[in-house]
């Protein structure tokens, strides 16, 4: 703490701002206040007020020998915004005024301050945190201490969160003198575990209470997974005998051999059509393993016996394609598909309401209230991380107990798939079709793409397709990633421009899109330039070279997923891309694209790169998995509690704190499919 009437003798003295801890780690900010001028230093680890007091003594006296006859009152009457910066080699040239904010300091106010440093064009702590007081010691709230960050809007501060919060604990009977349940393995009750995580004496005490609270989440997760499964186990349908006979009839429409993991997961989907109880099955498998020949296996079975079916995508263009590839199976049988999406015409959802069409396919439109089935009995959900529990829920409400077989692309560890889905069984497709060699992935210089042409054009030449992903559809202004037009034009300048060259993106219409993809997969514009619009719904074997401008403005697992448009043929392909990257981080999930082309591997390194907190790689619509607990680093202890819920379950035992339990799922709890 620093009193501001010192800047009379024109010193720059910072006014102490205690270290706050947020995720991030701790960063400590100072500031002088009322002559406006602001500083930042790199932010040691102070985890006392002794170490605080001793750095903060070093950065005064470095203030002192820079300091300048220049009178402070040039500055200004007014506190500036608070600006950090993350090094000095000089004082006080290096630090910065910026005078959007003006915060309530009268020239012999004093106190704290304390503020999170978030960038705009320079480091700047916008929002600083103030508490006036006299003396030091006792440190105000939010002060010196490791303090909670809560989600707010407009017009909530931190200090009024906090400050209820304290209120609650302080004068409300929680009712929470409860001993939690000794499988979590805590001696403390709830109400000193949930003070310890509001308000915690260290950072020690902050990570217990969240692993406390965490493992009891992870409990509630596991006895709800162990429950549905049991419910489902427990309801009884006409069991679905494929025979033989009918097998090789479904295998005769698919223009290739299944490999020995399709193979296995077509005989776990068989024995679950035929166990008389609803299946739940998750389905991994990399980019191009061949998960939609092994749902259209199932599909084909369930319409053989007159049964309905139906398949939700999350994008239209795949949709489109998995009707394609519906139709183009169905050649010469009765058998209708009907695809429904956004404007899809009232004739076409009347005939799937009276079963006339046995199978759809379709967007998240299918989950409307206008779109009905007769006899709804297998609910297909490809790319199933991009659709919200209660998404998956509306659509497997459409029937009387259906069979749900979820597909994704997301293949992340099967000891983490099964703790995070344990209601479901797990399959996973792990071998590639035969035949397909390894893309290579390099990476070049954005004005390399010049010295490329040649290649490209004897590539098509070949008879093959070349398509170009960017991050954006406007044209980028100055560091930004160059745009779908901007390329495009770009490359009819170039020998390429007499081939035919043609844009793909949301923006366009639907009829458009359809037009723009046929003629890629016909040749007649064997060039595209798109958005990551073609991340799912592009099966063109004949496209063999992938170019991405921009490459770290996509996530490890999106590009991922835009590579395996290439490789599906016999055909040797190439991924090239260009990147600036601006973190660690992304440099490191760039090289681990270069080094890595299988799904599984990659999405392990993935999983480690984010630190586990995201673990599909995809915000999801809906509630997202768990609250407080990090599925990567709790998972030993998941499976702990997954076992003994089971085990609790199957004994028929009754929940320990029954009541505590029930209470504490309405926000802990999941919500399961």
């Amino acid at each position: 703490m620093w009193d501001a009437s010192r800047l009379r003798h024109g010193l720059r003295l910072p006014l102490i701002a205690a270290p706050m801890f947020l995720v991030s780690g701790p960063e400590l900010v100072i500031a002088a206040c009322r002559a406006g001028i602001v500083g930042a230093f790199p932010a040691p680890t102070c985890r006392t007020a002794t170490e605080l007091e001793d750095w903060m003594g070093r950065i005064t006296d470095s203030l002192a020998r820079a300091a300048t006859d220049e009178p402070a009152t040039r500055i200004g009457p007014w506190a500036a915004n608070l600006v950090a910066h993350s090094s000095y080699k000089r004082f006080p040239e290096e630090l910065d005024l910026v005078t959007r904010y003006r915060p309530p300091i009268g020239e012999r106010w004093q106190g704290w301050a304390t503020g999170a440093i978030r960038r705009f064009q320079t480091q700047v702590m916008a929002h600083p945190n103030l508490s006036r007081c006299d003396e030091r010691e006792p440190l105000p709230t939010g002060h010196g201490q490791i303090v909670a960050v809560y989600p707010s809007t407009d017009g909530l501060s931190q200090s009024l969160i906090r400050s209820s919060i304290q209120r609650i604990f302080e004068r409300t009977d929680l009712a929470f003198d409860d001993t939690v349940p000794a499988i979590i393995g805590c001696d403390r009750n709830l109400l000193d575990i949930y003070r310890g995580y509001h308000s915690p004496a260290s950072s020690a005490e902050c990570e217990a209470c969240r692993s406390w609270l965490a493992r009891i989440e992870l409990y509630l997760h596991a006895i709800q997974q162990a429950r549905t499964r049991a419910r489902r186990k427990a309801r009884e349908i006409d069991p679905l005998v494929v025979s033989a006979t009918l097998e090789q009839r479904i295998l005769a429409r698919i223009p290739y051999s299944l490999t020995t993991a399709q193979q296995r997961v077509v005989q776990e989907i068989r024995d679950d059509l035929a166990a008389g109880f609803p299946m739940a099955r998750l389905v991994q498998g990399d980019v191009g393993s061949g998960k939609t020949a092994v749902a259209i296996w199932a599909i084909l079975a369930l319409a053989a016996a007159g049964r309905q079916s139906v398949l939700i995508a999350p994008t239209t263009a795949l949709a489109d394609q998995h009707r394609l590839t519906l139709e183009k199976y169905l050649h010469g049988s009765l058998l209708k598909v009907a695809e429904v999406i956004t404007g899809t015409r009232d004739q076409v959802k009347e005939s799937i309401a009276q079963g006339e069409v046995l199978i759809a396919v379709g967007t998240t439109a299918l989950l409307s209230s206008s779109v009905k089935f007769k006899d709804l009995a297998l609910v297909v959900v490809d790319e199933e991380q991009r659709f919200g529990v209660q998404q998956r829920q509306l659509l497997a409400s459409k029937g009387d107990h259906v069979h749900r077989l979820h597909l994704t692309a997301t293949p992340i560890p099967r000891s983490l798939a099964l703790a995070l889905r344990g209601d479901f069984d797990l399959s996973r497709i792990d071998e590639r079709p035969p035949g397909r060699p390894q893309v290579k992935t390099r990476r070049v210089d954005a004005d390399q793409l010049n010295d490329a042409m040649e290649f490209l054009e004897r590539e098509i030449a070949g008879g093959n397709r070349v398509m170009f992903v960017v991050p954006r559809i406007e044209d980028g202004d100055g560091d930004d990633p160059i745009g779908v037009e901007q390329l495009a034009q770009k490359l009819r300048k170039t020998v390429l421009g007499d081939v035919g060259i043609s844009i793909l993106h949301g923006g366009l219409s639907h009829d458009q899109r359809i037009s723009t993809m046929a003629q890629f997969r016909d040749g007649s514009s064997p060039v595209l330039v798109a958005t990551s619009i073609v991340e799912v719904g592009l099966d063109v074997p004949e496209l063999t070279v992938l170019w991405i401008e921009g490459a770290d403005r996509f996530g490890l697992a999106q590009l991922h997923q835009l590579r395996g448009r290439v490789g599906r043929s016999d055909r040797p392909s190439w991924c090239f891309f260009s990147a600036d990257p601006s973190s660690q981080e992304a440099t490191e999930r760039l090289q681990a694209f270069l080094d890595e082309d299988d799904g599984f591997l990659l999405a392990e390194r993935d999983l480690h790169l984010r630190g586990g907190g995201d673990v599909s790689g995809e915000r999801q619509s809906g509630r997202s998995e768990f609250l407080l607990a990090r599925p990567l680093q709790d998972l030993p202890a998941f499976q702990g509690l997954a076992k003994a819920a089971g085990e609790r379950l199957e004994d028929g035992e009754e929940e320990p704190q029954g009541s505590l339990l029930v209470r504490l799922g309405r926000y802990l709890g999941p919500h399961s499919d």
